[in-house]
């Protein structure tokens, strides 16, 4: 991964984690407001090039310029919002460790509750991989 953006270092995970873990976990679904969610849109969390962590893409951007980021597009079209969203507390607010693509597909087709699963802190282990402490540097 790259170093992260400043907007994201106070704030973002600081851990790397197995997104097919979490899915397994038993933990409950529930609903949340959108605009609960939506300033995810104006964090770089995304890359501009497949295949590559650079976090230099914001998802407003792809929203906003329909077309000129078709990998980003196509993720948000095959979204399956049949699956909820998976947040964790993070030292100031709840975050999204598996899902923005989910979210925007929620924001495109106009649904205001979103399904979310918030994970515990206590079930970090049964999903963390490893400590990459090279991106709060």
């Amino acid at each position: 991964m790259k170093n992260l953006p400043l907007e994201m270092n106070s704030w973002y995970f600081k851990f790397n984690w197995d997104n097919k873990k979490i899915w397994n976990l038993n933990v409950p679904t529930i609903s949340k407001h959108i605009s609960e969610l939506e300033w995810h849109f104006n964090i770089p969390i995304w890359s501009d090039t497949k295949g590559k962590m650079l976090f230099n893409l914001r998802p407003r951007d792809v929203i906003e310029n329909p077309g000129k980021y078709s990998f980003h597009d196509q993720r948000i079209e095959n979204a399956d919002i049949s699956y909820p969203i998976e947040m964790m507390f993070t030292v100031d607010r709840y975050a999204i460790l598996d899902g923005i693509h989910r979210l925007v597909r929620y924001y495109k087709l106009g649904i205001n509750n979103v399904q979310v699963r918030i994970i515990p802190e206590n079930l970090l282990s049964e999903f963390m991989i490893t400590m990459d402490t090279s991106l709060y540097q």
